[in-house]
């Protein structure tokens, strides 16, 4: 990936946010999710939901981002939804093609936050999680096509969602963006530290 970071603060010992990446064939696959529910019941469903991204990859050759979500709805839909259940997860899903040099994406409910020229865009996603829902539509295949220069970011809600500062509320999407643009120009190294020193202190 070249320069980049992970900040992961897991409130227990175990999450049900994950970071997930593997290589298949000159592909580098990288996911940020959010699965449903927190601590051990959270951790199991991650544990579930990295398998299906997994089965989709390496078992059965499935390239497109899209498609795999696909396959992973379509596998804890069998596997869980017996008696309505909607476990699952939210995330991004990004494979940085090596022999096209092409970005590709698939979004549920998560935006992939880009910042280029001084400018932050929040990417498209789709309205649907990987999971039980109302609508079982496929996922969106997009692609990205960054100038140099340009930071790509993946979150989950778990930053924005931190309850505290002086009134004790949540920190919110937007001053979490606000914050990754004010930083950008900074190595990724730093930026780590202050985005977690703010983190905690927000705490």
């Amino acid at each position: 990936l070249g320069e980049h970071f992970v900040l992961f603060k897991p409130k227990d010992i175990v999450s049900g946010d994950f970071y997930w990446a593997t290589e298949k064939n000159g592909r580098f696959y990288l996911a940020v999710c959010d699965s449903t529910g927190h601590g051990v019941p959270g951790a199991f469903m991650s544990i579930l939901n990295i398998s299906f991204l997994n089965e989709a990859i390496s078992e059965k050759g499935i390239l497109q981002p899209n498609e795999i979500l696909n396959h992973a709805r379509q596998r804890l839909i069998e596997n869980l939804s017996s008696e309505g259940a909607k476990d699952g997860m939210d995330g991004i899903l990004v494979c940085f093609d090596k022999h096209r040099s092409e970005i590709s994406y698939a979004a549920a409910h998560n935006s992939p936050i880009v910042v280029s020229n001084g400018t932050l865009s929040e990417l498209d996603s789709d309205n649907i999680p990987v999971g039980l829902s109302d609508r079982l539509d496929s996922f969106k295949h997009e692609t990205l096509n960054p100038k140099p220069g340009t930071v790509l970011y993946l979150y989950t809600d778990g930053f924005a969602d931190q309850f505290g500062g002086p009134k004790g509320k949540k920190f919110k999407y937007k001053q979490l963006n606000n914050l990754l643009l004010a930083n950008t120009s900074a190595s990724m190294k730093k930026q780590k530290e202050i985005f977690e020193k703010i983190f905690e202190e927000w705490k």
